[in-house]
């Protein structure tokens, strides 16, 4: 535990990132972490296992869609790959000093190593396009909970979010940059 003589001398330091953050933890409400949660039978369950399983299950059943199933393109135009150009920027927009996705690799490794991460995610990038395959390992993410308002034993209580790798995060904006361009143009050409 931080006292009051330390927390001064980092004050004094000038460093006020360290300061703020100490006095923060100082002053947290402690939150215990909760140890039970209800099935979907509303049974509680208490077993780390079992409430791990629930989760799954509650994010599976959540994040599930059949909406889009079985619909046949009719026409469909295989677009360029992505140009080296189009990975630079979404390297660069790539938000920093986020969380990492299952594979532990920082958004900031991307950022920081330059023309060599820069040429193989473009390399990877046109393989994954030529081949239309998405890599197994870019598929899984993390789901954390986060605790919203209500009786806190309810998945429903809590709101989700999803770590993704950085990698495939920077595949994903360049999709999106696509769409967005392709959208914009179509609208462009209607009116």
């Amino acid at each position: 535990m931080v006292g009051l003589p330390e927390l001064e001398a980092e004050n004094s330091k000038g460093n006020l990132t360290q300061h703020f953050q100490t006095v923060e933890s100082m002053t947290q409400k402690l939150q215990p972490r909760l140890q039970c949660i209800q099935s979907a039978t509303g049974e509680h369950l208490t077993e780390a296992t079992q409430i791990t399983d629930r989760w799954k299950g509650y994010c599976e059943d959540l994040y599930h869609d059949e909406k889009g199933k079985g619909i046949e393109q009719e026409y469909w135009k295989q677009e360029p790959p992505s140009l080296r150009s189009e990975v630079a920027r979404a390297i660069r927009w790539t938000t920093s000093r986020k969380a990492t996705g299952p594979d532990e690799v920082p958004a900031e490794l991307f950022k920081a190593r330059g023309e060599t991460v820069l040429n193989r995610m473009h390399r990877i990038c046109v393989v994954i396009w030529e081949t239309g395959e998405w890599p197994e390992e870019w598929s899984s993410s993390t789901f954390i909970p986060l605790p919203k308002k209500g009786a806190l034993k309810q998945c429903a209580n809590y709101r989700t979010i999803a770590l993704v790798l950085h990698a495939s995060n920077i595949l994903i904006r360049i999709i999106l940059e696509k769409i967005r361009v392709k959208t914009e143009t179509e609208i462009a050409d209607i009116n």
